[in-house]
């Protein structure tokens, strides 16, 4: 029999206390490998820095497509408010300049609060498109028609990519924006010029041209324009004959040269209170329309039914004539005039013995008028304020309605057509309405002024866009009626934003953005 001693018993002890241990260590780590209470908060630990990014990106993208946005509208602003101000005058670019500036509004989330805006100016978009460096200088600023506005460089302030140590591309716009002008109730007529340009240089207000309807295209042929829609022309006529023809420069608009002379005629004169062509009456849709307020045209008729002149006799006597154009001949050029009306020489024929055409125009339709006022005719700057002050008018109230009889306070003013008595009594002419039956008052000062596009019509099919037509449109004086398709007139001056005479449409726009 084996005796157990103390000491083995110990041990055994021992060796058990040990196992226990160990099962327990097996027993926990069983546990903690089974255990998934603590694994969200560990995966949370490890993927927060790449939630944080994921966020700031969706934040800066916003911020960025935000600041994109704010960019683009503050470019169009700009160019709108900049284009608004182009108006054909030399300080158009300043103007346009400070008006971009003050419409403005610095973006929210960018590091530059300055926009910087950049401007380049040019009278065509091609200029713009094909050099980046191109632009007119401020001297040129009148011939502007397009903008181009820029901002400058912006990126986002304190954005989170930044704090990953990436960096943000910065952005810029730019939007093109054009200001054009219209012409809308204008003559539906174009005068011929192989250099428009320098034709509007060398006009001067008070120079009389003496324009032929002709189907030359020549300098100085007149052109006519049949309306939008009307391809046969069978308006035009009644639109040569209005003061407000419904008629504006399209982008589609055809002409018509070679209008008979007398359709042209015809049209025209209706101003003069002429309403009989050949012995015979006037076509009735010509009919409608009024003459003006005074019609005195150094012509003399026998009733409303006489044929024109065939040549020029005097006295009565017409508005004073340029010298060139002293006597017509078919070899005198358009553009012989010179503004030397006030010393033409006097035709005689009236017994007075005065030196110019002006005097003896004065003389023989003012001659009962007092001394001042014949003065002051002497020293009108051109025939239209002539014509004006026999209405009691100036160039300032020119759209002032004027019922011309010799019965009301007009009288004091008004041409005679000359003496009603004595000698040379049977001699004188109407100087207003006689042959008119409309039902329109012949009361409009400025039915006598037509308002003629300059065009260079070899090139009129690339030229016949409605900004080019309206580019230059003349005021003229009808100074005499028309005879054979060939008129006198006398330019005023050019239509223009500041002067326009309610005949021009300002159109801005957008044309390019990016």
């Amino acid at each position: 029999m084996q005796v157990e001693t103390v000491e083995d018993t110990v041990k055994s002890a021992d060796q058990g206390s040990i196992s226990e241990k160990r099962r327990r260590k097996v027993a926990a780590f069983g546990r903690l490998a089974g255990d998934e209470r603590g694994f969200t908060l560990v995966f949370f630990a490890v993927a927060l820095p790449a939630l944080l990014g994921i966020v700031g990106l969706v934040i800066d993208l916003g911020r960025l497509y935000t600041l994109d946005t704010q960019l683009a509208n503050a470019a169009d602003a700009a160019a709108l408010a900049a284009a608004r101000q182009l108006d054909r005058t030399d300080g158009a670019l300043q103007k346009a300049r400070d008006a971009a500036k003050r419409m403005t509004n610095t973006p929210s989330f960018g590091a530059n609060a300055d926009l910087g805006l950049s401007f380049r100016f040019a009278a065509n978009l091609a200029d713009l498109r094909d050099s980046p460096s191109f632009t007119l200088a401020d001297v040129n600023g009148a011939a502007a028609v397009y903008v181009e506005v820029t901002t400058s460089r912006h990126s986002l302030t304190a954005s989170f990519i930044q704090f990953v140590g990436a960096q943000t591309e910065s952005i810029r716009r730019k939007a093109t924006a054009e200001s054009q002008y219209y012409a809308c109730d204008v003559t539906p007529l174009m005068m011929c010029q192989r250099d428009p340009a320098r034709f509007v240089a060398s006009a001067s207000s008070g120079r009389q041209y003496l324009l032929r309807n002709a189907a030359t295209m020549a300098d100085g042929s007149l052109v006519t324009f049949d309306a939008p829609g009307d391809g046969n022309g069978t308006t035009t006529p009644q639109r040569l004959a209005s003061n407000r023809p419904a008629f504006c420069y399209t982008n589609t608009i055809n002409y018509r040269s070679g209008v008979l002379a007398r359709q042209f005629d015809d049209a025209i004169n209706v101003r003069f209170d002429r309403y009989a062509q050949a012995n015979a009456p006037i076509a009735p849709e010509l009919a409608a329309f009024p003459p003006a307020p005074t019609i005195i045209k150094g012509q003399r008729y026998q009733s409303c039914m006489s044929p024109p002149n065939a040549a020029e006799i005097n006295p009565p006597y017409h508005l004073p004539r340029d010298s060139a154009f002293r006597r017509i001949d078919e070899t005198a050029r358009y553009d012989d005039g010179s503004g030397d009306w006030r010393s033409t020489l006097a035709y005689g024929g009236s017994g007075a013995n005065v030196a110019s055409a002006l005097d003896e125009y004065i003389l023989w339709n003012h001659g009962d008028k007092s001394p001042v006022f014949q003065g002051s005719l002497r020293s009108s700057s051109t025939r239209y304020e002539i014509y004006l002050k026999e209405l009691g008018l100036s160039n300032a109230t020119e759209t002032t309605p004027v019922v011309a009889t010799q019965q009301n306070a007009l009288a004091a003013t008004l041409p005679t057509g000359g003496p009603t008595t004595g000698s040379y009594g049977s001699l004188s002419e109407a100087p207003t309405q006689r042959c008119y039956a409309g039902r329109e008052p012949a009361n409009e000062p400025r039915r006598r002024v037509l308002y003629i596009a300059i065009v260079d019509c070899a090139g009129f099919d690339r030229n016949a866009t409605a900004a080019k037509l309206s580019r230059y449109v003349g005021k003229f004086f009808l100074t005499e009626p028309a005879n054979a398709g060939t008129m006198l007139v006398e330019f005023l001056n050019w239509i223009t934003p500041s002067a326009d005479d309610d005949k021009l449409r300002h159109i801005v726009q957008l044309v390019e953005t990016g």
